[in-house]
């Protein structure tokens, strides 16, 4: 007799990243800036969510994000001056920044900058939002798995 296959599509998510953690937001093009908004990933890696106050909640879906890197400190003085308005300087931002690029081709790309209270926390969340993003199997669910969504 023949043994079903269990078909494990899903990695682990770290528990960091589904309790969400408070980030300062900014895209260049056009030029939006959110200071602490709360941003957590689903229990199943499928969204990147984030609130900030005032404003509505908006939702990535992670199949959508091509890379995450370290993002540079920014150049443009409407940035800069943001962040001194609360109290960060160029020099707290280095290590801190994450660069989320998505888009569904890769010529028409979108890129959201996350900025982290410290380098670590900014690590750990590379790593975390990187294993979720290239879990492969993901992309080979049942239909019905998809309807978790």
């Amino acid at each position: 007799m023949t043994k079903s296959y269990e078909f494990n599509w899903q990695k682990h998510l770290p528990e960091f990243m589904q309790e969400g953690a408070s980030f300062d937001r900014f895209d260049e093009d056009p030029y939006i800036f959110e200071p602490n908004c709360q941003m957590r990933v689903d229990e199943y890696g499928f969204f990147i969510t984030w609130k900030s106050e005032g404003k509505e909640g908006q939702v990535l879906e992670c199949s959508l994000i091509n890379s995450i890197r370290v993002g540079a400190v920014p150049k443009d003085p409407k940035i800069l001056s943001s962040f001194e308005a609360i109290g960060k300087t160029e020099a707290d931002l280095e290590g801190c920044i994450i660069c989320i690029c998505s888009g569904t081709d890769l010529v028409n790309l979108n890129f959201m900058f996350m900025v982290a209270e410290n380098p670590d926390t900014a690590r750990k969340w590379i790593e975390g939002l990187r294993s979720v993003i290239h879990n492969f199997k993901a992309n080979n669910v049942c239909p019905m798995t998809c309807l978790k969504k």
